[in-house]
């Protein structure tokens, strides 16, 4: 007769059943001890299953080696046993960079690679550079490391060290010139991984280099040019590690990603990351290269790729597919208020609640924003924002507060005062004359900018200690004038806020600079005020 068949459901049931009788008899077994007769254990053996009754029946010390071999072997991890790891940097090849000399050594290096070279002699091995950045985990620190690595050597740039405003003038000149050289040079290709955002954070932590009057040249974006030339154009939607083992079939250990970037010294698996992480863009532009049949349509798939920025701009049609249906499901989650009623905040964030893109909007220094309402829009990048007016002149976000300063005609003195002093710009703020509550005064007080955040061993930033300018003369609109830092405070009202205009110098190209600030501008301190 043919074997009755169980249904999965029933043959689940069914093993649940034996194995938990097979564990009551162990159990059972154990509790009687050393007093049962040899008769009643051979009884109790019998009930259990054949694998337990030759488990019981071998010597106590085989027993011992299979649990310990049991417990010694794990799970084959498949992508380590396939793909090799990446080949480590050698060490007296990677150089760490803190000081004059080490600066003037790494420009040599990188001119070296355009020295007499002509792109069109030799369209397989073009001169390039591998970029990347590292900096401590948070929205306010300043970048700390740079790595720059060519095919031969790595170099370590410690940009705490060699960039802020702090160092010596030849250090900060020695500094400017290295960038100059990487980042200006046409002939050099520019090799990162969603670079953009790093310049955007170099230039917000150090904006006082001269290297930002111009814009990055040639800068490819290792995941635009392996989408352009595989032939089969593997995803854009994927990391470095992932993209290394795509194109080179090797794995990048990121285990060092966030890792604390603004501590001295690096560790030596810290070193070992950063090189590694520049030097692997060199390996992935060469490979990327050679998957490109012609040599005539290299550098034309390289012009191709260097005009079109980051993947975000040429993103494939599965991509774009999936973003409007989410744009639809969130179309969607708008309409289920309450009773079936259209809910306009539901997929609206609150301002207090909401991170400022503050690295976005420096692009923005001295440029009219509008109202209020455009103050918000400019800060808050893709989020929508709910935000009610209080009366009150500043907008409290979580990680950020912006003023708003409304100033009169020149000849009449308001509770807004600027001065200059060493070609900085200065401002003394009275808050609670705009109805500022003390919480907010308190705030502007510990604002800082990223180019002098120092970080602190073990403890994280303080929420919301950056803090952003917006000024205007009623009824015009206001102009966004960067970041404040806060820098002393008045001898005679505590209410008092002293700050620096941080981005003065992108302040003063604006068209309405002169009617906002300039005209006003005072060749003296105020008598009450004490900067630090």
């Amino acid at each position: 007769a043919p074997r009755n068949r169980q249904t999965p459901r029933a043959r689940a049931q069914t093993h649940m059943r034996s194995a938990l009788c097979v564990a009551h008899a162990s159990s059972a077994l154990d509790a009687r001890g050393a007093g049962t007769s040899r008769a009643q254990k051979c009884v109790s053996l019998a009930r259990l299953s054949r694998h337990e009754q030759r488990r019981r029946a071998a010597p106590a010390h085989e027993r011992a080696s299979v649990r310990a071999r049991a417990a010694v072997q794990a799970p084959p991890n498949v992508k380590s046993d396939k793909y090799a790891p990446l080949p480590a940097v050698p060490f007296e090849n990677v150089h760490w960079v803190d000081d004059l000399e080490g600066l003037q050594r790494a420009t040599a290096a990188v001119r070296a690679q355009t020295a007499g070279v002509n792109v069109s002699d030799n369209v397989r091995l073009p001169p390039c550079v591998g970029l990347d950045a590292e900096w401590r985990p948070g929205d306010n620190t300043p970048v700390a490391l740079l790595q720059v690595a060519t095919r031969d050597e790595v170099f370590l740039i410690d940009l705490l060290a060699t960039a802020p405003r702090g160092c010596a003038p030849e250090v900060i000149e020695a500094t400017d010139e290295l960038l100059k050289a990487i980042l200006w040079e046409e002939k050099l290709y520019k090799l990162g991984f969603s670079f953009g955002y790093d310049v955007k954070r170099m230039k917000a932590s150090y904006s006082h280099l001269s290297v930002w009057d111009e814009t990055c040249k040639n800068l490819v974006d290792v995941k635009q040019l392996a989408y352009a030339a595989s032939p089969n154009k593997m995803s854009l939607r994927c990391g470095l590690a992932v993209l290394t083992r795509q194109v080179i079939g090797c794995m990048l250990d990121k285990k060092e990603q966030c890792s604390d970037w603004a501590k001295r010294p690096l560790t030596a698996s810290q070193r070992a990351y950063a090189a590694a992480d520049g030097y692997s863009l060199c390996l992935i532009f060469d490979k990327c290269l050679t998957m490109i049949k012609e040599d005539d349509d290299v550098l034309r798939i390289l012009t191709e790729v260097v005009e079109a920025g980051e993947p975000l701009r040429g993103l494939p049609r599965k991509v774009k597919k999936v973003r409007v249906l989410k744009q639809k499901e969130r179309a969607k989650a708008a309409k289920r208020g309450g009773q079936g009623k259209p809910c306009q905040f539901a997929r609206e964030t609150a301002l207090e609640e909401a991170n400022a893109d503050i690295l976005s909007a420096l692009e923005s220094v001295g440029k009219v924003v509008g109202g209020r309402k455009g103050a918000i829009e400019l800060l808050a990048g893709e989020q929508d924002i709910r935000h009610k007016n209080d009366g009150r002149n500043v907008h409290a976000w979580a990680n950020a507060m912006a003023v708003f300063v409304s100033v009169g005609k020149p000849q009449t003195r308001g509770p807004t005062t600027f001065w200059e002093r060493d070609g900085e710009i200065y401002m003394k703020w009275d808050g609670k004359a705009g109805g500022a509550l003390d919480e907010d005064i308190a705030r502007l007080r510990r604002s800082k900018s990223s180019e002098v955040t120092k970080p602190v061993d073990g403890e994280g930033d303080v929420a919301g200690d950056s803090a952003l300018l917006f000024i205007r003369r009623p009824p015009g609109q206001y102009m966004f004038c960067g970041r404040l830092e806060n820098v002393g405070q008045s001898s005679s009202d505590k209410d008092v806020a002293v700050c620096r205009l941080v981005d003065a110098e992108s302040v003063r190209t604006s068209d309405t600079y002169f009617q906002l600030i300039g005209c006003r501008l005072s060749g003296s301190v105020p008598s009450d005020v004490k900067v630090v």
